[in-house]
């Protein structure tokens, strides 16, 4: 079977992280997360709003490298995550690639008469911005990162890689409910939709 990402969506409070990296928690993690940085700039591309409408998101990602900072000779890496049937806004399942041959099928099943990944599938640009990333493992297996946008939006994710999304859904619920000093499931709000909040597109964008 194949395997699908499988994601619940969280509200985080960056004076948290302090408690979080010194493990003091109520009650503390299995043992004290080693947090990784990193900071990538997204640019999501669309046509009309024919992919995201059917839950689909193409990006091209480049990672900053903290020594030479962004290269703009460099064109990033395609990324595509396809929506699968019983997802929502806060609790997602995705088929996820970066395989541009994979893409491409994606993105015709949507657009039949699209390009390819040289002419950026015939999409046009929607947004772009950067985001710093703070991630760690949890307990052995559950990913956790959390994001901070270059337009103040905080956002967070619990990340499981999966074959059987229902039982990963009820894995990461009890997860989030026992560590739940960290994790605010109330009003989660992801990163493009705070960002269309503020820059309005030209179309009805849907929520991610």
């Amino acid at each position: 079977m194949k395997l699908l990402e499988v994601e619940r969506k969280f509200t985080w409070d960056p004076a948290s992280l302090n408690i979080l990296i010194a493990n003091r928690g109520q009650p503390p993690f299995s043992s004290r997360p080693s947090i990784q940085s990193k900071t990538f700039h997204d640019t999501y591309y669309d046509l009309e709003n024919k992919l995201s409408s059917k839950g689909l998101w193409v990006r091209r990602r480049l990672f900053h490298n903290p020594h030479k900072g962004i290269d703009n000779s460099n064109p990033g890496v395609w990324e595509a995550k396809q929506s699968m049937p019983g997802s929502s806004f806060v609790c997602s399942t995705y088929d996820e690639t970066q395989d541009p041959s994979r893409i491409l099928q994606m993105i015709r099943k949507c657009i039949p008469e699209c390009a390819g990944p040289d002419e950026a599938f015939g999409l046009e640009e929607i947004c772009r911005f950067a985001t710093h990333r703070q991630s760690f493992v949890a307990d052995g297996k559950f990913t956790v990162v959390l994001d901070k946008t270059d337009f103040g939006h905080s956002a967070g994710e619990v990340e499981l890689l999966a074959e059987d999304a229902n039982r990963a859904h009820a894995d990461i619920d009890a997860f989030l409910a026992r560590y739940a000093w960290l994790f605010d499931c109330s009003k989660p709000k992801g990163k493009l939709t705070a960002y269309f909040e503020k820059h309005p597109p030209p179309f009805k964008a849907a929520s991610s």
